[in-house]
């Protein structure tokens, strides 16, 4: 592949590299911090308010209260900030996102995922023309509206090159457009059927491959794309930098990746940013489980990688498992059939499953036994039960475990979730506000489209709700997804503390580092974000317009538009 070395990305990142070289817990402070003048709201039911924090030489929180009290706390010598008046509030954590993917993909040959194929095609022949490597490699089509644009996209790819590989990721990480040269490298040029968890869609005169492969499909064809090779790996890492720029610029202090594809080398470029001091997150992070591996083999592999050591800011303690696909590509596997004719034919009128049910059951049960907490992608309501199922089979101790997306739920689950203490992780962006999108869903599912993502039913019935942003595939800002949340007609947020409670004291529950993270408290990292407006007491609708200031991780500045803390 092309190795792009953008020597910018480094001095993107000066403040980073000079202000948080914070490797491990262990690593101290200059001195004792007090922030005053400040709107605090801890997130601690006990003492939900407050004006003023001591932050100590490790960076853990030391008192928390009025001005004078902190200061006494404090003792002689402290540094003070004075924040006039902004307001504090625990660090935001993102419990979904795809950072190493989402830097990959910015630097990638970019496509509009609604262009036509004559503005697609002129992309992929600049994209050619400037690639000078083996393969030629961009993002961001949507395979839905490419399918409507041409039946044979193969084709389209071959007249450009029909020696180079060509791969061009979807704009939601669930399919792929590759020409000839590409499908042969990763033999799907004669495979029969369909690989285990993925989709060939093929030419239904020639019954050859169309170049759209689905699902796990497309795994095979990244990995062969960004081997595990020396220079994939430092592209990977380099590639992640700006973006671990913009979680601190957008006030998030806790991570859990959810991408996980060690064939591609993406543990090791986390590794290398906590060895170079880059990392400005806590990472609780997954690996992929691939339906294609054998299993004995790939549960050994996934052992090897685990780590769970809580004095490292970098965790893989995850694994993620995929039940099925998702709603407009038919591949979200549903309890009633989807309606006929809209979207991709490809046969599964009842979604798809990445695993065959005892398969899943038993990653579920050998994974969580060896310390695993489980992340399950599901979608439709069918795949949703089966991961309900597979958890109440499995080892509860590395819990809580978690279904994330949830767009259709069976009534008849809603409360398993308080039952087993399985948390619900949901992302609600603008888009699940959107009557369009509503619109869209119900062509293929019909009224249930008006039931997705019951976030607001299970917080009421008593379950752990968290909302994360599958970034890049969706909004990231979460003071975007709060306002989201609250402007939901159903089924959202109640209230601005509930809102925030799912992006930072429940968050932290479920990565197993509440009594650290999540609210600000004595005894706990000063893992704090700094926004310029109180978004408890302003109109709902001006809330997604609030500017991050400042964002500490244990104690240290990550992000400091204004140098509050970053001057001496």
């Amino acid at each position: 592949m092309v190795r792009v070395t953008n020597r910018s990305l480094q001095a993107l990142t000066g403040l980073l590299l000079a202000a948080s070289a914070l490797c491990s817990t262990g690593n101290a402070v200059a001195q004792t911090t007090v922030v005053t003048n400040a709107k605090v709201h801890t997130m601690n039911a006990a003492a939900a308010l407050a004006d003023a924090v001591a932050i100590d030489g490790n960076g853990v929180i030391i008192a928390v209260g009025n001005k004078e009290a902190v200061l006494a706390k404090a003792g002689k010598g402290a540094r003070v900030v004075d924040l006039g008046g902004k307001t504090l509030l625990p660090g935001f954590q993102d419990t979904h996102v795809h950072l190493v993917e989402a830097g990959v993909n910015s630097i990638l040959c970019e496509f509009e995922p609604f262009a036509s194929l004559e503005e697609t095609g002129a992309t992929v022949r600049d994209c050619a023309s400037e690639s000078k490597g083996e393969w030629i490699l961009g993002s961001g089509v949507s395979m839905t509206n490419l399918l409507d644009e041409t039946d044979d996209p193969v084709a389209v790819l071959d007249e450009i090159s029909s020696d180079r590989p060509i791969l061009i990721l979807d704009d939601i990480g669930h399919g792929a457009w590759a020409n000839s040269a590409a499908l042969k490298a990763a033999g799907y040029d004669t495979i029969k059927g369909n690989p285990p968890g993925g989709i060939i869609l093929r030419n239904k005169k020639t019954g050859a491959p169309n170049g759209i492969v689905l699902e796990n499909a497309q795994q095979k064809l990244r990995n062969l794309a960004f081997p595990d090779t020396p220079e994939n790996v430092e592209f990977a890492y380099e590639s992640m930098l700006p973006t671990l720029k913009t979680m601190a610029e957008n006030g998030i202090t806790t991570v859990s990746d959810a991408g996980g594809f060690w064939p591609q080398g993406h543990l090791k470029a986390w590794e290398i940013a906590e060895r170079k001091g880059t990392l400005t997150v806590r990472a609780s992070n997954a690996i992929y489980v691939y339906p294609d591996l054998p299993f004995e083999e790939q549960v050994a592999k996934m052992v090897s990688l685990y780590s769970n050591d809580p004095s490292r800011l970098l965790k893989f303690n995850q694994a993620k498992i995929y039940v099925d696909g998702i709603l407009e590509q038919r591949t979200g596997a549903v309890l009633k059939p989807y309606l006929k004719g809209p979207g991709i034919d490809h046969g599964f009128d009842e979604g798809f499953l990445y695993f065959d049910e005892p398969t899943l059951n038993r990653y579920s049960k050998v994974l969580s036994e060896k310390g695993f907490k489980l992340h399950y992608h599901v979608t439709g309501d069918r795949g949703a039960r089966l991961a309900l199922d597979a958890i109440q089979q499995s080892d509860a101790k590395p819990g809580p475990h978690r279904l994330t997306h949830i767009y259709l739920l069976d009534k008849a689950d809603y409360g398993r979730f308080k039952q087993t203490g399985i948390v619900a992780d949901f992302q609600l962006a603008p888009s699940s506000l959107d009557p369009e999108y509503t619109d869209f869903i119900r062509k293929f599912i019909g009224d249930r489209a008006d039931h997705m993502m019951p976030a607001g039913t299970l917080e009421r019935d008593g379950a752990t709700v968290v909302m994360s942003s599958d970034f890049d595939a969706d909004e990231l800002s979460p003071l975007v997804k709060i306002q989201a949340a609250l402007q939901r007609d159903k089924d959202g947020a109640p209230d601005v503390q509930t809102a925030v409670k799912w992006l930072t004291v429940n968050p932290a529950k479920l990565l197993n580092q509440d009594e650290r993270t999540g609210s600000i408290e004595p005894g706990k990292f000063a893992d704090l974000v700094v926004l310029d407006q109180d978004i408890f007491n302003i109109p709902v609708e001006e809330i997604g317009e609030t500017t991050v200031k400042a964002t500490l991780l244990q104690g240290r500045p990550v992000y400091d538009a204004d140098g509050l803390f970053s001057a001496n």
